[in-house]
């Protein structure tokens, strides 16, 4: 913490932060009747909230910034899931071309995570690193290539400890009939620091017969016969692609439907999971865990006095790479645990431009239907958030 404070307090200390400082804050409240999205169906109440801080130095052809973000969420129940997090980011954009065309964005930052009694088991600092290249090729189509490295470091779970790379690709293009289409692709390898270790028996020499014990017992190995014992490590890896294709319609004036659908493949399955009485989160249960097709639908429509309705609806197939499934007594009754999350979201939001402040209602539902019985529910959540530019 103090190292982040210092670094912050440097960074604004070398660029003039006067004229192109801003702040802005947001805070919520959110009811949620299943917060560990478990069968224990566990109800809790949520306050966030957070503070922003952004310095660009804007030139013809380039911007560099800094931002820092500092968060809370407070929970009235579980108050040991409460963390504070904090993350410092500088930004540079250079711009190239005719036109301006082509633009690229570096972004480096550091972010970190605390928490409280059992659940700082979560704690932990990231540290990443991006490049992006985007080019428009006309008015209406464009195309960027990025790349992503993450480094995460948990203070209590080592062997959680991981890099991840990876690389990303976008077409978007957009057609008369206000269509735009969008197809893209990430290639992702998540690597963990911890190796894993092996032991491995083998048995060499003659075919001299041994002592047995018993029918079907094990003998003693016979005269000349020799048992070596060797230890193997590999570092567990995994790599998954990911390959999304979106539409997106405008119907007519101030309303707008889309339809996205990914699918996510896993090549090397060697993921870690989270076991014991801490319940899952999504520190540990990311993407690289499963695999399968995900299919969601977004309509917007444009309401008076600046208002946005959005319903957005969809289901995911989730196949654990290597976690087996469970009954309540602990017995396995799959090799692979398989779930289907079928959600929707119901969103208002209303903006006060000239305040900078904008405000908004959000409704949330999620069926996951899963052959271990533990991870089989359903979860409701409300929440009330509001969000201001103050400077």
């Amino acid at each position: 913490m103090r190292k982040l404070a210092a670094a912050l307090l440097i960074a604004v200390w070398v660029f003039d932060a006067t004229a192109q400082f801003s702040a802005g804050t947001e805070a919520g409240i959110m009811y949620d009747d299943n917060i560990d999205n478990n069968y224990l169906q566990l109800t809790d109440r949520i306050i966030s909230a957070s503070l922003g801080l952004d310095y660009f130095w804007t030139a013809k052809k380039y911007d560099i910034g800094i931002s820092y973000t500092g968060g809370i969420n407070s929970y009235s129940n579980f108050t040991d899931r409460s963390f504070l997090s904090h993350q410092l980011s500088f930004m540079y954009t250079q711009a190239y071309g005719k036109e301006n065309a082509t633009t690229l964005d570096i972004n480096a930052g550091v972010s970190v995570r605390s928490g409280r009694g059992d659940f700082k088991i979560f704690d932990h600092q990231s540290y990443h690193g991006s490049a992006l290249l985007q080019h428009d090729f006309s008015e209406t189509t464009a195309g960027e290539a990025g790349y992503l490295l993450q480094v995460v470091r948990f203070s209590g779970l080592r062997d959680f400890n991981y890099t991840e790379h990876k690389i990303s690709a976008q077409f978007l293009t957009t057609f008369d009939t206000k269509t735009t289409v969008i197809l893209g692709s990430d290639f992702g390898i998540k690597i963990y620091s911890s190796q894993t270790s092996f032991i491995n028996d083998t048995t060499a020499g003659s075919s001299g017969a041994g002592q047995g014990q018993g029918q079907g017992g094990s003998g003693q190995p016979g005269a000349g016969t020799q048992i070596s014992t060797t230890s193997t490590t590999s570092t567990p890896t995994v790599t998954q692609l990911i390959c999304t294709a979106r539409v997106a319609q405008s119907i007519f004036e101030g309303t707008g439907i889309s339809f996205t659908a990914q699918y996510q493949k896993n090549f090397r399955k060697e993921s870690r999971y989270l076991y014991g009485s801490i319940p899952d989160d999504v520190i540990f249960d990311d993407h690289y865990g499963y695999e399968g097709l995900a299919l969601s639908a977004v309509i917007t429509q444009v309401l008076p006095l600046d208002s946005r309705l959005r319903f957005t609806a969809g289901r995911q197939n989730r196949l654990y790479s290597t976690l087996p499934a469970y009954d309540l007594t602990g017995s396995v009754v799959s090799d692979k645990r398989d779930d289907e999350r079928s959600f929707y979201t119901i969103q208002l939001k209303k903006d006060f431009e000239e305040q900078g402040l904008s405000v908004y209602a959000t409704y949330d539902h999620v069926v996951n239907s899963s052959n271990d019985i533990f991870y089989d529910y359903k979860n409701n959540a409300f929440s009330f958030g509001l969000s201001w530019l103050i400077y």
